[in-house]
């Protein structure tokens, strides 16, 4: 258990909000959506929620606000907390959890979204906010599954690449914005990918940068 998730649940109530889902289900290899609703208000893009797991973990996830519910797009790798707690979950569920809180602020306008898996949702969300103005280039292990779990949540406009071309990354990205003049290009996910993007974008001339990271190697998560 984390100490943070301990914390939240020995305050329970003080910390906690509650949700009830109402669909779970797998959208792609490697990726499950729930869906929830909640009493909470409808999170803006760029929030996170933090949920308590069973076992006192705490995982960030990205919501995306849908006209019914809430959902979460998932990772159901490894074998961890996370992936157990998705493996069992099922619809008429309580989700505890903490938020919506604000996690990356972008200024108005066009968006090109960097990332790995753990950025398809937070993409999502601002394509809800932003018709025809937020694009998505993700570096991902199966570009095939990536887009059918983006496709799950709303996203309209992606490219997506393995997660060793970079190079491939970088000219998609200044590609997008020869058509996006002016766009924010932000960076999310870990940290390698955050930092080999964006120093090759800055050689390419390229400073309207934003950059969130997500996660390092070696940990759960920053958040």
């Amino acid at each position: 258990m984390s100490a943070k998730g301990k914390f939240a649940r020995l305050l329970g109530n003080a910390l906690l909000r509650r949700g009830r889902v109402v669909e779970v289900g797998d959208v792609a290899p490697g990726f499950r959506r729930l869906v929830f609703e909640s009493d909470t208000p409808k999170p803006a893009a760029g929030m996170k929620v933090q949920v308590l797991l069973p076992a006192d973990d705490m995982r960030t996830y990205t919501p995306v606000a849908l006209e019914r519910g809430i959902a979460l797009l998932c990772r159901t790798h490894g074998s961890g907390p996370a992936a157990r707690w998705l493996s069992q979950i099922k619809i008429g569920d309580e989700l505890r959890f903490m938020g919506p809180q604000r996690s990356l602020s972008l200024d108005p306008g066009p968006v090109i979204l960097v990332g790995d898996e753990t950025s398809i949702a937070t993409a999502a969300a601002f394509g809800i906010e932003r018709p025809q103005q937020v694009h998505g280039v993700f570096l991902v292990a199966s570009p095939e599954a990536a887009r059918e779990a983006a496709k799950a949540v709303g996203l309209q406009s992606a490219d997506f690449v393995a997660t060793d071309d970079s190079t491939g990354a970088v000219n998609a990205i200044v590609a997008r914005l020869a058509e996006m003049p002016g766009a924010t290009v932000a960076l999310t996910g870990g940290s390698p990918l955050v930092l080999a993007v964006r120093d090759a974008l800055r050689e390419r001339g390229v400073r309207n940068l934003k950059t969130k990271t997500y996660w390092i190697p070696g940990r759960a998560g920053l958040d």
